[in-house]
């Protein structure tokens, strides 16, 4: 296909679901997997389906999401033409922010119209998948769809917030619906492909009317007039509805035919890359079915367990059960399990912090304990 038939639109907040690790951060770019943020995988997925042109909806909190992404060097799309775009959270002449999908994307009329692609794939920040979107473009332009909506087949989790369910009939969709039930079913993951000029003109048209949600109240709400497909994604996808289904999924990574199924060799997932030594383990270290990134210093034992890059364990320290994001110091002695600790967390020695699977324990970023 050409390059500039398809365009990106990332929601980068999602409306922030996982309130702790949101508070000083976009959904976006929350980091997940030992080295990556969420958004990594939203744009991997875009550029190795031959996109060239990004747009990423900021809404709050956004600094590091600029930080990380930068210029987009690290998916190439550092570009004369084309690359990435970060669209302030104003629209309706930069004064009013916007409240919901329909004016976030009215605010991103410009990009859309001067983008040149034919094509935009709506994005939420919230999913963690390796989608084939050159086959979900494919399926979009021979079935001549109006919108294709990428699905999974599966059970909705227990803590799930609200998601389009679809009623298909030979991957037509016939009836959407909208359930938060843990129940077998065909499910939106939050990504969709739309005709540039339908998705102007259906925005323009909903903006006026004062519309707030693109899924509920436009798409459903014009089943009968549009001719919308679902694209089934079969393998792992994660959509990030709380911190509970975060902890969950990152521990899934554990699990190698997870891996397998996120990083796939011919759809790779890239990320910022940090220059860091690779990790060192002391001589009492015992590491046992764990994710870790580089630059770390273990000397005492990790157990089933997330580390991401720069994270010191020390001498006689425990962490079992526990995601540690970056430069996280966990001193000798200490003793943590079903821990979720924020960046450049310090917890002094001998200290005993102890949550549940249902009852998580959660250090603030740059915290000190």
């Amino acid at each position: 296909m050409r390059t500039s038939s398809l365009a990106g639109l990332i929601f980068a907040n999602s409306d922030d679901k996982l309130k702790k690790l949101t508070a000083n951060r976009s959904m976006a770019s929350v980091p997940f997997g030992a080295r990556y943020r969420i958004v990594d995988f939203a744009l991997s997925n875009l550029v190795n389906a031959g996109v060239t042109s990004v747009g990423i909806i900021t809404k709050e909190n956004y600094r590091s999401l600029m930080d990380h992404v930068g210029n987009g060097i690290s998916w190439d799309l550092d570009r004369k033409n084309g690359g990435v775009y970060f669209i302030p959270p104003y629209y309706k002449r930069g004064v009013k922010r916007f409240s919901g999908t329909v004016s976030a994307i009215a605010g991103s009329t410009e990009y859309i119209e001067k983008c040149g692609a034919d094509y935009i794939v709506l994005y939420d920040s919230h999913v963690i998948a390796n989608i084939d979107l050159s086959a979900a473009f494919k399926q979009h332009k021979e079935t001549g769809a109006d919108i294709t909506v990428v699905y999974r087949n599966g059970i909705l989790p227990e803590k799930s917030t609200e998601k389009m369910i679809l009623g298909l009939e030979d991957n037509r969709v016939k009836e959407i619906t909208f359930s938060e039930e843990s129940k077998e079913t065909s499910f939106g993951i939050g990504v969709s492909i739309i005709g540039k000029d339908l998705l102007l003109k259906l925005v323009s048209e909903a903006d006026e009317d004062g519309l707030t949600s693109f899924a509920r109240e436009v798409i459903a709400e014009k089943i009968s007039e549009l001719k919308i497909y679902g694209f089934e994604h079969s393998e792992y996808v994660a959509v990030m509805d709380n911190t509970a289904t975060y902890y969950e999924e990152s521990m899934a990574l554990l699990q190698s035919d997870v891996r397998k199924q996120l990083f796939n060799k011919k759809r790779p997932i890239f990320t910022k890359v940090r220059d860091g030594m690779p990790t060192r383990y002391g001589i009492s270290a015992s590491v046992k079915n764990c994710l870790i990134g580089d630059d770390c210093v273990i000397e005492g034992t990790v157990k089933n367990s997330i580390l991401f890059r720069g994270a010191r364990i020390g001498k006689g320290a425990v962490v079992e059960n526990c995601i540690l994001m970056q430069e996280a110091v966990i001193a000798d002695g200490a003793t943590l399990c079903n821990v979720i600790a924020d960046k450049n967390v310090f917890v002094d020695e001998n200290i005993v912090l102890k949550g549940t699977k249902e009852k998580l324990c959660f250090i603030d970023k740059n915290q000190t304990l």
